[in-house]
């Protein structure tokens, strides 16, 4: 069904940019304990955003995403300096998954701006965005910085509506999390959920307005580009 919008934004880790890339990072950094790793980092990362921001103990995505690095590495042994610095910089070296380049060419030539709506510090966004080669391509870069929460927050979500001037359910919203899904639609956006083959939506209760599943090919055409 196709959802006419003012505005399209995107999470960044996991929908504009590929998580196989922290695998191979942290396979490299510790041999044999890769796939292991990356999986504890990135769940330990997400814990760590959910309890600071229910516990109003901010910090930094850069902050959150080291210190989780530190607990995920000593569950299994593995943390030391060495592993920290060869990891530095990981979520900055992450490739754009496929098809991301051709979406955002039929949004711009549809007129529809595009933005970013992340967790991620303004710092690491620009740095993964230009190196994934996508530095040039938004009109907006929100970070959770300027909500001092994180999201499902309602907060980060309103920082789309406050830099458009548009209403919630006139901007779109583009995720592979479940978790981010059903918060954007929870606050009102119109939320396409690309992750919907390999996840399910958190028992949150009804939406009324519930993300519509499709694939990353199909995005521009439900918000008629």
């Amino acid at each position: 069904m196709t959802q006419p919008v003012g505005a399209v934004f995107f999470d960044l880790y996991g929908t504009l940019v590929d998580l196989a890339g922290l695998e191979a990072a942290c396979e490299e950094a510790a041999p044999g304990h890769g796939g292991e790793l990356a999986v504890r980092w990135r769940a330990r990362q997400l814990e760590a955003t959910w309890l600071r921001t229910c516990m109003g103990r901010w910090a930094d995505f850069e902050e959150v995403t080291s210190d989780a690095l530190a607990v995920a590495a000593a569950e299994l042994s593995l943390y030391d300096e060495a592993l920290a610095s060869a990891l530095e910089g990981a979520w900055s070296r992450l490739s754009p998954r496929p098809g991301v380049s051709a979406l955002l060419d039929r949004l711009d030539a549809a007129g529809l701006p595009a933005g970013v709506l992340s967790n991620g510090s303004i710092g690491m966004i620009r740095a993964t965005l230009a190196g994934a080669g996508l530095g040039d391509r938004f009109g907006h870069l929100l970070s959770a910085d300027g909500a001092r929460a994180f999201k499902p927050a309602p907060a980060v979500y309103r920082l789309a509506t406050d830099a458009t001037g548009l209403e919630a359910e006139r901007i779109g919203f583009v995720t592979a999390n479940g978790w981010d899904a059903a918060g954007a639609a929870a606050f009102g956006l119109t939320v396409v959920w690309i992750g919907a083959l390999d996840g399910s939506l958190p028992a949150v209760g009804p939406l009324e307005r519930p993300p519509e599943a499709a694939a990353l090919s199909e995005v521009a055409a439900r918000f008629g580009a």
